[in-house]
């Protein structure tokens, strides 16, 4: 009975030894797996060979190889034609294939595990040894465990990719959105001009093209933040020339050059002067700050209109701006996608601020 106990007990310790390694290899494998790349596959065969001791290690998808690490290296991908005859069939029949009389170079053990996500296979994890026998029912049964793990993390991997593109072609779309709005609005406040003030609305124009160019001309994702104020400047005199004495701007800007989208503050500024200053009678003022606490840069636009109706601020965070408020939708929709939380909006007495938080970090 003791012996039948001992027999169980070292039965377990090395079941929980293999989880353990399975479990060290997860955690140490999963960034590279997030690099979703032939690199990070390579690195993902290193660790696991250190872990195993094994001659060699493999991963393929349904096709190729996609990365191989271990003994004679340059000869294996010099010679390579191709995925195996072995190789297809462990794809094909979605089993477990163990040879430790195998005569494949200077292989004599090999061990082809099936990756498989969804019920579909995708992929193999291959290990090689140089010796015969070196593939013992322990390993078998670590390696199992291991390829569920590997699995899982390339499908999560995959998975963050999706919402990556998914992301990325969502803000690229916004973004595009943007520019004709911001191009109508220049060219009908230019508008209002040409008759009374033709010298100026022509200065103004010269101004707007060279505005249009340099955005035409930049292929940058992400620009200084300086750079998009010094846009915003040109907006604003654009505006103020419509506006005239009714209108004063000033900006409250610290020494900081966080990257950020462009076009992103001028619509903040947009819509507080033609739907905070414009609708009331007198003058009124807009104060643009950029302000850096610690780790943390505050932006905000802030204005002395009539105030912002609470029904737009609760159709804002329910996806029911109004169309004559696309802007500010626009903007709350990118700051989500980029920082994680879109723009927070406060009445004030007078007014409107709209503000958001960027960790200077990042």
């Amino acid at each position: 009975m003791q012996l039948v106990q001992n027999l169980d007990d070292e039965k377990e310790r090395i079941a929980g030894q293999h989880a353990k390694l399975a479990l060290d290899i997860a955690n140490r494998t999963l960034p590279y797996f997030r690099e979703n790349n032939r690199s990070g596959l390579r690195n993902v065969c290193n660790i696991i060979r250190e872990h195993i001791n094994a001659d060699a290690v493999a991963i393929t998808d349904t096709d190729n190889v996609l990365a191989y690490v271990g003994h004679a290296e340059a000869d294996y991908w010099q010679h390579y034609h191709g995925m195996s005859s072995v190789t297809r069939k462990a794809v094909d029949s979605g089993k477990l294939i163990i040879n430790n009389g195998i005569d494949y170079a200077d292989f004599h053990s090999l061990m082809i595990v099936p990756l498989i996500e969804n019920n579909k296979v995708t992929g193999t994890l291959k290990i090689y040894y140089c010796h015969e026998g070196r593939i013992t029912d322990s390993l078998k049964e670590m390696a199992i465990g291991l390829s569920h793990v590997i699995s899982t993390q390339i499908e999560a991997a995959r998975s963050d990719q999706l919402k990556q593109m998914a992301a990325k072609a969502e803000f690229s779309a916004l973004q595009n959105k943007i520019n004709p709005h911001f191009l109508f609005n220049s060219l009908n406040a230019i508008s209002s001009l040409i008759r009374l003030r033709p010298d100026e609305a022509r200065q103004l124009i010269s101004n707007l093209a060279d505005f249009l160019r340099y955005n035409l001309k930049r292929n940058e994702a992400l620009i200084d933040i300086q750079e998009e104020l010094e846009q915003v400047r040109d907006y604003v005199a654009i505006e103020k020339a419509r506006f005239g004495k009714k209108l004063t701007v000033i900006f409250d800007v610290d020494d900081v050059h966080l990257k950020i989208p462009g076009l992103l503050l001028q619509p903040l500024v947009e819509n507080a002067i033609l739907h905070g200053i414009q609708p009331v009678r007198g003058n009124g003022e807009v104060t643009i700050a950029v302000k850096q606490h610690g780790n943390q840069v505050m932006v905000s636009v802030r204005d002395t209109g009539s105030g912002i109706d609470e029904a737009i601020i609760d159709g804002l965070y329910h996806d029911k701006v109004p169309s004559d408020h696309i802007g500010l939708m626009n903007v709350h929709e990118r700051v989500k996608l980029l920082y994680g939380q879109g723009l927070s909006i406060r009445r004030c007495e007078p007014g409107t601020e709209v503000s958001f938080s960027i960790n200077a970090q990042q």
